[in-house]
């Protein structure tokens, strides 16, 4: 079994462990945008069920405290305040915080 719970037989057995984590907004933001091996499309970022599975693999695959250290960049590129030519671009930060907001329910 994976850490996600779906069948693999190179893999050893895994007990599930019910975790709550409460996030803000600019942190799911953050776990779009910068978690490593993270990279949706921009099609991708309408399909509710890929953005909830993405940052559930985004909150099991990330440090928390460099999450936290990365939400004022992760703002500031939410709200403008960057150079232009910026990575990811501005429309695509914009397209994914209107996911989060959709999926989510929360905004900043």
């Amino acid at each position: 079994m994976d850490v996600f719970g779906d069948a693999d037989a190179h893999e050893s057995v895994r007990v599930a462990i019910p975790v709550q984590i409460h996030v803000s907004f600019a942190e799911l933001l953050t776990l779009l945008l910068f978690t490593p091996g993270v990279s949706l499309t921009y099609t991708e970022l309408l399909d509710d069920d890929l953005i909830r599975d993405t940052v559930r693999f985004a909150l099991v695959s990330t440090d928390l405290l460099s999450l936290e250290d990365l939400t004022d960049r992760t703002m500031a590129m939410y709200r403008g305040e960057t150079p232009p030519g910026q990575i990811p671009p501005a429309d695509y930060v914009a397209d994914a915080a209107a996911a989060i907001t959709r999926v989510f329910g929360v905004a900043a």
